[in-house]
């Protein structure tokens, strides 16, 4: 018997509608073990099952069906009152859900595994049957587990994340009599066309809003008739007619194409940006499997999920927000009774938010915890040789704090599963500076911390400031240009070797980009210089150039990968004249030396 989901756009379609799904019965499963008397949301979740579990049966997918019609028949008692909404129901319910995803991810990456289903068919059944007193506890399956589902943002989920919920093995059984069993080539999407992990939409298919396209067109049609202008001035000039009033006609096209590219390039921006929604949505699930293994009671409040951004910067925060997350449930939430002890509510708090600012997206983890010991994190430091006792006197409460950035670093005196084996927040730096943001942290002890994530809107286009250093051009962010200046070079003073500018009332370090970058210089030295402030968080550092010339809208260029890592370079851009601009990298700056090597003067 051939199989029914031959048709690839038919099996895309199943594939989307079920992933979207599945995500959302996540956030409806959690929030309904908090408000279990919500029939209109139990009803919800009854219905996403039912819907999976049909087009599964269309399709001839029997495992799917098997899964979802137990998971089906569980919800309908509750639906009926003859079970009450617990914590120990949720969690085999969600199991189940776990076990789908893995299902339909097999299906997505055209793998056919031997799984087995009987043990999360066992787990449910008790609560079918209604004998779930007397269902004894599982143990997960005797076998090695698979490689955990890939989230939402296209890559691996970490093996620790409590997304990925105990190890599920599931085992496939023989076609049901009638039925073929799906195959790997006609069951399963080409990994190729059906995108990464659960979101699909990356090579296949993208939902846009009607209007955003509506919008496109026309600013297409406005391009194409200044094309057409374009294209009858280079007749005229050919011919050399109607050139009495060609320069000014050629002005005005120029400004009308400038403006018609700004839209259309708005426009496009528009179509890849998604909600951070997509990437908030799993952190409830999260949220609610961490706090029952660290016996802790903790309220998630999500505020601006509807806020947008480009679409390859929601794909690489996922990973860095997980850990954030979990690092406020681990280290910064206290035990129950340890917060009524403080004088605070059993139940902890954390607020995950997102806003707009300019052309930055700002994202907030902020937990109500114990806070940050800023000298514990300093003999911490201190013990496992990252810093001396020097410089740990010298530092700032701002910088101490940063000390837990540094490889290797952790205040936990035992390697758990969840944290202290020193891997993380250093990683987390990282992943946030590969976007061109930034990571603040502040804390208050007994009061909580939050971390700020500043991220661009989009990592294809920028706003800059121009700057020629000699005879070569370089852009700089203008997200990261806090003012500019011209000085005397009398000005400039050394402090221990480092050339520093005194600018109002506090002392700012400079860097030469000429000697940083080995631009060669034309033997002449006026007597006077511009300074770019930029700062990156609270520091800040001064770029001495050789001149301003304006600020532009630049597209990001890479730079390969052999060149990908060179220190304080970002990526690169060509301007209007042809020639090629680098963009320099405030973050790599700031930990460059006046010499151009690593190190970590600027404070």
């Amino acid at each position: 018997m051939e199989l029914l989901c031959e048709d690839q756009e038919l099996l895309e379609g199943f594939l989307a509608e079920t992933t979207e799904l599945l995500e959302k019965m996540d956030d409806d499963l959690v929030a309904l073990e908090k408000a279990p008397d919500d029939m209109e949301l139990l009803n919800g979740i009854f219905r996403s099952i039912h819907t999976v579990k049909g087009a599964s049966s269309f399709l001839g997918f029997e495992l799917l069906v098997q899964i979802t019609h137990k998971t089906e028949d569980v919800l309908n008692r509750l639906r009926k009152d003859e079970l009450k909404v617990t914590p120990e129901i949720m969690d085999v319910i969600l199991e189940a859900c776990d076990t789908v995803k893995l299902l339909v991810n097999d299906i997505r990456n055209g793998e056919i595994v031997e799984r087995e289903l009987d043990w999360i068919i066992d787990k449910l059944l008790p609560y079918i049957s209604g004998t779930a007193q007397e269902a004894p506890v599982l143990a997960a399956p005797p076998a090695e587990p698979p490689p955990p589902p890939v989230d939402g943002s296209g890559d691996a989920a970490p093996s620790t994340s409590p997304d990925a919920d105990p190890p599920m093995l599931i085992d496939e059984k023989p076609a049901a009599p009638g039925k073929a069993a799906p195959s790997a080539s006609a069951a399963a999407a080409p990994k190729g066309a059906a995108g990464r992990g659960e979101d699909i939409s990356d090579n296949t298919t993208v939902r846009i809003d009607v209007k955003r396209l509506d919008d496109l067109m026309n600013q297409v049609g406005e391009m194409v008739l200044e094309r057409n202008r374009i294209l009858q001035m280079n007749i005229d000039y050919q011919s050399r007619e109607n050139m009495t009033s060609f320069g000014e006609e050629f002005g005005k096209l120029a400004k009308r194409i400038d403006f018609v590219t700004s839209e259309l390039q708005m426009q496009v921006l528009k179509i890849r940006m998604i909600p951070v929604e997509k990437v908030f949505k799993k952190f409830p699930r999260i949220v609610r499997n961490l706090s029952r293994d660290l016996g802790k009671e903790v309220e998630l409040e999500i505020i601006g999920e509807e806020t947008e951004l480009d679409r390859s910067v929601v794909d690489e925060i996922g990973d860095p927000l997980i850990h954030l997350i979990r690092n406020a449930l681990d280290h910064g939430l206290e035990l129950p009774e340890d917060r009524v002890a403080a004088g605070k509510p059993r139940t902890g708090k954390v607020v995950l938010s997102a806003t707009h600012e300019g052309n930055q997206i700002i994202i907030s983890i902020r937990d109500d915890g114990r806070g940050i010991d800023p000298d514990k994190l300093a003999r911490k430091a201190i013990e496992k040789g990252l810093v001396s006792e020097e410089q740990v006197a010298a530092m700032s409460h701002k910088e101490i704090l940063d000390l837990i950035f540094l490889p290797g670093f952790s205040t936990k005196e035992k390697a758990t599963d969840l944290s202290g084996r020193g891997v993380g927040m250093d990683v987390v730096r990282t992943n946030i500076r590969k976007l061109n943001g930034i990571i603040e942290i502040r804390s208050e002890a007994g009061s909580g911390s939050e971390f700020t994530l500043k991220l661009p809107l989009t990592l294809a286009i920028i706003q800059s400031l121009l700057v020629e250093v000699e005879s070569e051009v370089y852009s700089v962010p203008l997200a990261a240009v806090l003012e500019t200046i011209k000085v005397e070079n009398s000005t400039f003073h050394q402090i221990a070797g480092q050339e520093v500018l005194k600018l109002r009332e506090t002392v700012l370090p400079l860097l030469r980009l000429q000697r940083i970058f080995g631009v060669g210089g034309n033997g002449e030295e006026s007597g006077h210089s511009y300074i770019v402030v930029i700062g990156v968080a609270e520091k800040r550092m001064g770029l001495v150039v050789t001149r301003l010339l304006g600020q532009q809208e630049v597209a990001i260029k890479s730079l390969g990968k052999y060149l990908a890592k060179a220190p304080g370079i970002a990526g690169s851009t060509i301007l209007g004249d042809g020639r090629v601009a680098l963009i320099v990298d405030p973050a790599g700056l700031m930990e460059m030396d006046a010499s151009g090597t690593p190190g970590s003067w600027a404070a």
